[in-house]
């Protein structure tokens, strides 16, 4: 009799024990299982771009390193690239400064201000499906939606009608394609909260939450080992044994 009411406080603390911590066992397996059979190449959205990157036209005429440093001395560092714009590979400096980036005329070096319809023809370019059709273009100086750090801002947010309903945000200063998201994405980063419990940022794998709910989960595969071994011991006594 002894052993069947501390058997029957087991199975309380157990039942509790999975009422709390159940729930979120739940997730773990499911999160996981999303985080696992889904690529993370295809997550990261690399089939929904391409590498728009052209090597330099031979014969460019272009100003010196002195004239630009001269022009622009509060550049720290420089790259020559190529651009299209206005349906013309462009050569062009791209500076870094300690006001941040800048783009140039490379032969010119007159600075170079992207509007809505160089980004739009930007981000066409980086898009490697068939189909184009651009949704919305959002310029965004604050308040940035979650899927993007505000570090980027401001930033161009081009939207695709398309399956995965895929954002290109475009640097506004460069063009340079700086993050992609669509709905696989998304819904990763939901589940990915989720499974860490870092509600907030979605990036501490340490939270008191996820500490707690891991001890949790240990005291109840506990319990319920503990009430596996009284079942057992229950079904090994013979029958009219004394308990």
């Amino acid at each position: 009799m002894a052993q069947k009411k501390r058997s029957s406080r087991w199975r309380v603390w157990h039942r509790w024990l999975s009422l709390v911590f159940g729930v979120q066992m739940v997730i773990w397996a499911v999160s996981g299982a999303y985080m696992v059979f889904f690529d993370l190449d295809y997550i990261h959205g690399d089939h929904l771009v391409q590498d728009i990157s052209q090597p330099l036209p031979e014969h460019t005429d272009i100003a010196s390193l002195d004239e630009l440093f001269a022009t622009y001395p509060e550049t720290h560092s420089v790259s020559l690239e190529t651009r299209w714009l206005d349906n013309t590979l462009q050569t062009v400096y791209k500076l870094e400064t300690s006001k941040g980036s800048l783009l140039v005329n490379a032969e010119s070096l007159q600075p170079i201000e992207l509007n809505e319809q160089h980004i739009k023809a930007l981000a066409n370019r980086y898009y490697a499906q068939e189909q184009t059709n651009i949704e919305s273009v959002v310029y965004m100086t604050d308040n940035p939606p979650t899927e993007i750090s505000a570090k980027l801002l401001p930033v161009w947010q081009i939207n695709y009608d398309d399956f995965g309903n895929t954002s290109l945000y475009l640097s506004e200063t460069t063009g340079d394609l700086l993050v992609k998201r669509h709905t696989f994405w998304r819904g990763f980063d939901i589940v990915w909260m989720l499974h860490i419990m870092d509600y907030e940022e979605r990036v501490d794998i340490e939270t008191w939450w996820l500490k707690s709910f891991i001890i949790g989960t240990f005291i109840l595969m506990v319990t319920g080992i503990v009430l596996l071994v009284y079942t057992i011991s229950f079904k090994r006594k013979p029958a009219g044994g004394s308990q």
